[in-house]
């Protein structure tokens, strides 16, 4: 075979260079979509390959008009115990953001794993800033009550998500006693979990595939794990008072957990399986878990931005996205390995030669 000549080199480099651009998600992509690319890779991980995208960047809304003149919505009085407020903002219900989420509403009564009910409130999510000049952010609110615990809840509209990487930048604050949890759900069986305790140290996270007790009632040690936040460059211990990129990516027989960009944590034990919906939720119950906050308490969860990358139950098994490489269009079947993707203007660059 001849050498290649200096131009071959050339374009298979773009080749190559193009392929993994499509494929990378950037983190703070400003766009919901992004046209030259059908299909996309999480941020940390060269494996996966997802057919969707959508970005939340609530920083976004600082030009608009219901953003003008933000302030926190008083806390919930004990007598407010139906969780029938209504919204803060007509952004939770309209346009982009509602089509794909929205607030929940509904309540729990005590237990006796559960000592305290909880009543999910419309007034407890809002949109805020910390200064008149800081960035839009949005926040998940609980406070407890002499005889309920208020809390949070945001739910995709549909239970459709067949494997996911979820992507939030967030910081906690607050009294103990309260959960800040990012997850996919169906069941308490088919259950995928990123939560932080209020009770914990400040840079713990709790890594959980669910169930998290057997039939009997047994705790299985595999199904939750406690990771610590490190900052950038992994030098040094975070906190998650401070801003953080929180990072679950659901895949096909293993759950991955990243903090900040870095991988901390791998299982393989209680990996969902079926379609299941993406919640975000500030809350307590009172009981071992969360732990008891004290009447009078409050805790907050804000968030800066929300990149979901996703399939769904609705693509077939085996569907198949395209990609641009070299000026031709080709077709890879979802979850193909990164390596075997850019075999394919390899090829093409070949022909060159």
């Amino acid at each position: 075979m001849p050498a290649p000549s200096s131009r071959s080199l050339l374009l298979l480099l773009l080749a190559l260079f193009d392929v993994q651009q499509c494929l990378a998600v950037p983190p703070l992509s400003p766009d919901s979509t992004t046209p030259e690319c059908s299909c996309y890779r999480p941020t940390g991980n060269r494996e996966a390959v997802f057919l969707n995208h959508q970005f939340f960047d609530f920083r976004s809304l600082d030009n608009e008009t219901f953003a003008s003149n933000l302030t926190t919505p008083a806390a919930i009085r004990n007598s407010q115990n139906e969780g029938t407020e209504p919204l803060t903002s007509p952004f939770f219900d309209t346009g982009f953001f509602g089509d794909y989420f929205t607030p929940g509403s509904w309540s729990k009564e005590l237990s006796e794993v559960a000592p305290v009910s909880m009543v999910n409130s419309h007034q407890n999510l809002y949109l805020a800033r910390d200064a008149p000049d800081s960035p839009v952010h949005l926040t998940l609110r609980t406070n407890r009550l002499p005889s309920f615990q208020s809390a949070s809840a945001l739910e995709t509209t549909e239970i459709a998500y067949m494997h996911a990487s979820i992507h939030i930048r967030a910081r906690i604050s607050g009294s103990p006693g309260a959960c800040a949890g990012m997850f996919t759900y169906l069941t308490d069986e088919q259950e995928s979990d990123i939560e932080i305790l209020t009770r914990d140290e400040k840079s713990t996270v709790r890594a959980t595939n669910q169930p998290g007790v057997d039939a009997n009632g047994t705790v299985v040690p595999e199904a939750s794990t406690q990771i610590a936040i490190t900052r950038p460059g992994g030098t040094a211990v975070g906190s998650w008072t401070d801003w953080n990129d929180y990072q679950l990516n659901w895949l096909p027989g293993r759950s991955e957990w990243l903090i900040n960009g870095m991988s901390k944590l791998n299982k393989t034990y209680g990996v969902p399986t079926q379609p299941s919906n993406i919640q975000i939720r500030m809350w307590s119950n009172g009981g071992s878990w969360t732990g008891n906050m004290t009447v009078g308490g409050e805790a907050t969860l804000d968030i800066e931005w929300i990149d979901l990358v996703y399939n769904t139950s609705r693509e077939a098994p085996g569907a198949t996205c395209k990609t641009i490489a070299n000026g031709t269009v080709r077709s890879i079947q979802v979850g193909t390995s990164l390596w075997a993707l850019v075999l394919c203007p390899f090829w093409a660059a070949m022909s060159l030669w």
